[in-house]
């Protein structure tokens, strides 16, 4: 390992032996945003010169043939040095705009000009006529091969914006514009410089000065092995690393230590995997999920870790990884693939299995992924065909019932699907094959697992759910709807609007909720009194009866409610979706007793706190019914 205190000018020298500094394509993208811009100009215009900005990680090959560029993998410091050339592409552009501003018979001003403007412009690409077909990291632009002194790496479009940005500037004379250039990152890093820096060329000079005196610590190692190591400690300056970063980075390093498997094929294998669980969220989870679920294999227990958390799942596969850094990467590749089952459609499952894990993820049970990623890889251990299914289904009940009382206590729930999980391999160890009643009563008659019971959850019910929970208040909405809907009008209520992803049928109030109550509202359910009113909105409002759904209800808002009801279609998109109550929806035709009388949201003209409490009552009715286990 070497270690030299460089400044920028010296990181990007222009005479004798220069290197360039490649991002490899493994690297994440590019990720800094405006504060970290903001940020880094202001340190520079805001301390002397000799400025300290961290270290910079490289891996030097030597095995360099003679001729040819040398070029340093940048393992740390990519942030740093792509920004600070993003901002050299600006000042370089600015200077641009001066070359024809100096007297002609000021040849030393117009000869100091074009020494900087040479100068940055050899710090951000090297030209050169020799060209070479086969030179890595070289590209051919006209009659010579170019060499980006800094390259980002190739992820979502980093190079091809870099270069474009080079042509803009003239630097090189070719490069492509890519399709929605100017919403990505480099586009607007390099505008915002363009914006911030000075427009007079003393002061440009100064802060030209200031860049090229910035000091690095430039550490050069000969492995990605070595590298890595360095990586996980010396991140200065830099976005912290998440957990993905850090095994992904101890994975690679060490399949070429221990398996010496070039860190190319290793990265593909590891972007495989990520395409498995292309969410970084659901990456993170299957990472702690894994773990819960396997480690009842001596081969994958910590003994110091009973649960993989946020916090020490790096301890976890820091172990892993040092002790078999193969086993765990075919590991996490098969496991992954049971995984993306759980949280997409995916052919590989039945029609009916990818409903019930749709509805499954509604109902907000992530945590049950432990238990069900061990039953799918025993799934030859399950004594019949139907116990995933009916597991499933438990599962729905379970923790959409769990989710409107918080019983048990979200805290628990990795350790409830850890135990059940230990509880299925001691099973399965004494030859014993794993039935749907097993798994069910493990969740029911523990004291760490057991719901609430069927008069709490009904308590609830009755309460005020849109404002307890309106992620689960909409999935009942939908789930009531779904068993009344007719094949004559049964919308995607789950559909979302192509722009925004917001969902395009949301929860509407009938009687609203706003704090200004209308005067049509005061008289039709206060009987004219302004206190009244409030009153029973304050009791009522959010209750599933006064709910329902309605493609784009800020259309309804706090109209009357012969007006709400009546409203006909509007357009959304490329649909007419129906907005009023008469819009044919299940949930509106659902009926519930008014004295003698039976009324629907839809056929009713009144709406008071017997209309409420009444709907209510009938939803509870049917929601109780659906959700009710076996033996209650």
């Amino acid at each position: 390992m070497q270690a030299n205190k460089l400044s920028f000018a010296d990181l990007l020298k222009i005479e004798g032996n220069i290197e360039h500094y490649h991002i490899p394509k493994y690297q994440r993208e590019y990720v800094w945003g405006k504060y970290e811009w903001e940020t880094l100009l202001n340190d520079i215009n805001e301390n002397d010169l000799d400025y300290f900005v961290g270290s910079v990680i490289v891996v030097s090959y030597s095995d360099v043939r003679p001729g040819a560029e040398k070029i340093y993998q940048v393992i740390d410091g990519q942030q740093r040095l792509t920004t600070l050339t993003l901002l050299l592409a600006a000042i370089y552009s600015k200077f641009l705009t001066f070359k024809d501003s100096f007297d002609p018979e000021d040849q030393d001003a117009i000869s100091d000009f074009q020494v900087k403007l040479n100068s940055i412009r050899k710090k951000l690409i090297f030209k050169k006529t020799q060209i070479y077909n086969d030179e890595i990291g070289g590209f051919t632009d006209g009659n010579y091969q170019c060499f980006l002194r800094v390259q980002p790496s190739t992820q979502n479009n980093n190079l091809a914006d870099y270069k474009y940005i080079f042509k803009e500037c003239g630097l090189i004379n070719r490069a492509d514009v890519t399709k929605n250039f100017g919403n990505r990152r480099f586009s607007k890093a390099f505008q915002f410089f363009l914006l911030e820096t000075p427009d007079i060329l003393d002061e440009l000079n100064q802060l030209l000065e200031k860049i090229n005196r910035l000091v690095f610590i430039h550490i050069a190692v000969s492995t990605q092995s070595d590298a890595f190591v360095l990586f996980e400690t010396l991140n200065n300056r830099g976005v912290d690393l998440s957990p993905i970063d850090i095994i992904k980075n101890s994975l690679l390093a060490e399949m070429e230590k221990q398996r010496s498997q070039n860190i190319d094929d290793s990265f593909q294998r590891w972007q495989e995997l990520m395409e498995l669980i292309p969410e970084f969220e659901n990456q993170l989870r299957f990472l702690r999920q894994y773990y819960n679920a396997f480690k009842v294999n001596p081969a994958i227990k910590h003994d110091k870790v009973t649960k993989a958390t946020k916090t020490n799942v790096l301890l976890v596969y820091e172990r892993l990884i040092k002790n078999n850094a193969e086993f765990v990467f075919d590991e996490l590749i098969a496991k992954a693939q049971l995984y993306s089952q759980l949280i997409e459609v995916t052919p590989s499952s039945s029609a009916e299995i990818n409903q019930k894990l749709t509805e499954l993820n509604r109902v907000g049970a992530a945590a049950s992924y432990t238990l069900l990623l061990y039953l799918l890889e025993n799934k030859s251990k399950l004594s019949s065909p139907d116990v995933f299914g009916k597991t499933l289904d438990f599962l729905i009940k379970y923790y959409l019932r769990r989710n409107v009382t918080d019983i048990p206590n979200t805290r628990d729930l990795d350790s409830i699907n850890i135990e059940v999980v230990e509880k299925c391999h001691q099973a399965i160890g004494r030859g014993e094959a794993i039935s749907f009643d097993f798994i069910k009563t493990l969740h029911i008659n523990s004291n760490r697992s057991k719901p609430a019971s069927l008069d709490t959850f009904k308590e609830w019910l009755n309460g005020a759910m849109y404002e307890n929970n309106v992620g689960m208040t909409r999935y009942l909405l939908w789930k009531v709807d779904s068993i009344y809907h007719t094949r004559e009008y049964a919308p995607d209520l789950w559909k979302r609007d192509d722009v925004s992803q917001k969902y395009v049928w949301t929860i509407e109030h009938v009687f609203p909720e706003g704090k200004n109550i209308p005067p049509s509202w005061v008289n039709m359910i206060g009987g004219g009194d302004q206190t009244k009113a409030e009153q029973i909105q304050g009791e009522c409002v959010h209750k599933l009866g006064n709910l329902t759904l309605s493609a784009y209800n800020s259309k309804l808002s706090n109209r009357s409610f012969q007006d709400k009801r009546n409203l006909s279609t509007r357009r959304v998109g490329t649909e007419d979706l129906k907005i009023g109550y008469l819009n044919g929806l299940g949930l509106n035709k659902l009926k519930y007793d008014i004295g003698a009388n039976s009324e629907s949201l839809a056929s009713t003209t009144v709406w008071n706190r017997e209309h409420i409490d009444a709907r209510t009552e009938a939803v509870v009715k049917i929601l109780i019914q659906i959700f009710k286990f076996d033996n209650e």
